[in-house]
């Protein structure tokens, strides 16, 4: 039995939005600077914070100073989150975890978050009712991100399956690559941000505009 994977912003919860403002307003507070959507496909969407913050404000930055920066720009974040009516899993996604957990397929979520977003996370969105926070690849320092497939290794290892027995759901290009190299069997890209064409040619074998169609999506994670 193979297992599904899922990234999350982007993927679970459509929150284009909320990082637009979140990092935009915060880099510019820093920089002076408007980051480009060019800019923000390459060096903010998919990539972990150090890779952002890196990129952006100074690849000198100390541990101490990467993660106070980064804590100001999540808190950010998560403000917008609480504000927002939208603060909810993406339609028809809870009811497609339903099944997966029904059907006992192994799942768990491989994100660049960090550990405290994933807590507000699993605390706000009810994550707990199909996932052990225990069993989530995420941002925690120890591992190269996205589009180095770690993360990915990493969440198979989670489960206890190979890398190749995973169908993974992407939304980035950063991520979609990662899954790839790492060997999953599949890469569901969904479109929260780019069209079907983008991300096929970014290496997705198949994508989808939601969860609603619970039958195909069903099919898509057998392996």
């Amino acid at each position: 039995m193979g297992g599904v994977v899922f990234d999350f912003n982007g993927t679970m919860f459509f929150d284009e939005e909320f990082q637009n403002i979140s990092w935009r307003s915060f880099l510019e507070e820093k920089t002076g600077k408007t980051v480009t959507d060019e800019e923000f496909q390459e060096f903010v969407h998919g990539r972990n914070n150090q890779f952002t913050l890196a990129h952006f404000i100074s690849p000198d930055l100390t541990a101490e100073e990467m993660e106070k920066l980064a804590e100001e720009k999540e808190q950010k974040y998560r403000n917008l989150c609480l504000e927002s009516s939208c603060f909810r899993l993406e339609e028809g996604l809870p009811e497609f975890l339903d099944q997966l957990k029904k059907q006992g397929i192994p799942m768990t979520i491989a994100t660049a978050s960090g550990e405290k977003n994933v807590r507000f996370f699993f605390e706000h969105l009810g994550l707990d009712r199909w996932f052990s926070l225990e069993r989530v690849a995420l941002n925690d320092g120890t591992m190269k991100g996205k589009p180095e497939p770690d993360i990915y290794w990493k969440a198979a290892e989670l489960l206890g399956i190979r890398p190749e027995e995973c169908v993974v759901f992407e939304d980035a290009k950063s991520g979609i690559e990662a899954a790839c190299r790492a060997g999953a069997a599949r890469v569901i890209g969904v479109e929260s941000m780019q069209d079907r064409e983008t991300l096929l040619a970014w290496g997705a074998s198949h994508t989808i505009k939601d969860y609603r169609d619970l039958d195909r999506l069903l099919k898509l994670t057998e392996i």
